[in-house]
């Protein structure tokens, strides 16, 4: 009974955690970076030697079609930039992107120093922190940094105001990211007002990304026009592959404690009926039937199932309300600040455990039952 439990709280423990992931992954993902992604098909094109930007045009008919999307939520312009950035003494390669509602990706981010950016600014910019550190910033001095990039029509330059520094959650990602509002680089870069790379659509339900997307290269291949959609599990293989490397872990676990619990209850019950032979003796004297005393068996079993079950359930939602109020700190490899673990766990991972549980009790009682209802009767009833 006690490994019962053991393996019950273990299973609810792991499951917690998985859903947590999981569901912080998703969010994150469809919060900052768009249920949908739509751009022009040469952008998806690894072998394309020139990646074509959506202009005003493009942008006026992709509208019309998701504003006759009714789970379409929002949608914002991103442009990719990449190349150099530098000030008077020294200069390093970054990355990142500028987008035409940033308040909307400032809310997804960590601010470790300065100001946010916001959607009407036209001359600032944010960096990861690690990049602000190597330059060495004091975001109250408004210092400006000049910025190298290319955009398809060769090299442009620029200088944007520094206001702020802001963490990924990812060592690699602020040594080299900056975000930009959209605006700033039309007016700093010369780049003409409305182009971008491609357009971030917020859903009502991130659950049907695949079936909005679906919906639109119908439209965008039977129009003939130049567009395709990807959904976030298109864009995200990493992120679903640890999604996957956690769910096969709990499945791992389940194979083990499934053989263990399997073996253990077997053992348990086959001592526990032959050290009761005597009980088994008097019903068979007393005539009651082997059906019954097999139901009764049985019954014994799923009883002690419940119980156990029961036991479990309490104290893994006590577990999981002490540890979320912990507030305690998980940091993975590579992470800045880690985030606060909690276990998210769900009505349905408690029924599906209760029934394995269930399950693997009963399965594991038939050995023995067999065994002493299959003792011959003289044999049963000499130890009455």
């Amino acid at each position: 009974m006690i490994l019962i439990i053991v393996s019950f709280i273990s299973l609810m423990m792991i499951s917690g955690y998985n859903n947590f992931t999981k569901e912080g992954i998703i969010i994150s993902v469809n919060t900052s970076g768009g249920s949908v992604v739509i751009a022009d098909k040469s952008y998806w094109d690894i072998k394309s030697e020139k990646i074509n930007m959506l202009n005003n045009n493009d942008f006026e008919a992709i509208y019309k079609k998701l504003d006759t999307i009714g789970e379409v939520n929002d949608y914002q312009k991103k442009l990719d930039i990449s190349g150099l950035v530098g000030n008077e003494s020294k200069s390093k390669f970054f990355s990142g992107y500028a987008y035409e509602k940033p308040s909307k990706i400032m809310s997804t981010v960590s601010i470790k120093e300065g100001t946010p950016i916001f959607d009407d600014d036209i001359n600032t910019f944010v960096l990861g922190k690690d990049l602000g550190e190597f330059f060495n910033l004091n975001y109250d001095d408004t210092p400006y940094l000049n910025l190298m990039t290319d955009f398809g029509e060769g090299i442009s330059l620029g200088s944007l105001m520094a206001v702020g520094a802001i963490s990924l959650n990812n060592s690699a990602s602020d040594a080299i990211t900056i975000y930009s509002p959209l605006n700033a680089i039309y007016e700093i870069f010369g780049l003409e007002y409305g182009n971008a790379h491609n357009l971030l659509v917020y859903l009502k339900d991130y659950k049907k990304a695949t079936e909005i997307k679906n919906n639109l290269n119908q439209y965008f291949n039977e129009n003939n026009l130049n567009y395709e959609a990807k959904d976030w599990k298109d864009l995200n293989a990493f992120l679903l592959s640890v999604i996957e490397m956690n769910t096969n872990n709990y499945l791992i676990a389940l194979f083990i404690l499934s053989i263990l619990v399997f073996v253990s209850v077997m053992q348990m019950l086959t001592t526990n009926f032959l050290e009761r032979l005597n009980e088994f003796g008097t019903m068979r004297a007393l005539g009651i039937n082997i059906k019954n005393v097999t139901l009764l068996l049985f019954l014994e079993i799923i009883i002690m199932a419940v119980l156990s079950s029961l036991i479990s359930i309490i104290i893994s939602y006590g577990a999981a309300s002490i540890l979320n109020a912990s507030n305690f700190i998980m940091k993975f490899p590579g992470a800045t600040d880690g985030y606060p673990l909690s276990l998210l766990l769900t009505f349905k991972d408690t029924v599906l455990i209760f029934a394995w549980v269930l399950s693997v009790s009963i399965l594991a009682g038939i050995y023995p039952i067999i065994k002493v209802i299959k003792m011959p009767i003289i044999e049963v009833i000499k130890y009455v």
